[in-house]
């Protein structure tokens, strides 16, 4: 490689770097532009931000039921056949 190709790929790496930045320093700019939309939207509608992240929707009351007792875990194949096997032996 001779001097100007290796400049040249300098710049093209340096091109394709500010590229890169100007582009995650535009997204991160409209990221903030959305969260301040949302922050305004919040205001308006009086809806306090903390607290409850999704206060649209409350967890349910507590409605008296309890819930259904469990059964004992089933035993598997393996173990119904090995069972088999083993009082047969005895």
């Amino acid at each position: 490689m001779n001097q100007t190709e290796r400049k040249v790929q300098s710049e093209e790496r340096r091109r394709k770097s500010d590229e890169a930045q100007r582009f995650s320093e535009d997204r991160m700019q409209l990221l903030d532009t959305v969260r301040q939309m949302i922050d305004f939207e919040f205001e308006r509608r009086g809806v306090k931000t903390e607290g409850n992240p999704h206060s649209e929707n409350p967890p349910p009351e507590g409605t008296g039921r309890e819930p259904p007792d469990r059964k004992p875990p089933r035993r598997t194949f393996w173990q119904r056949l090995m069972g088999i096997f083993t009082t047969s032996l005895l």
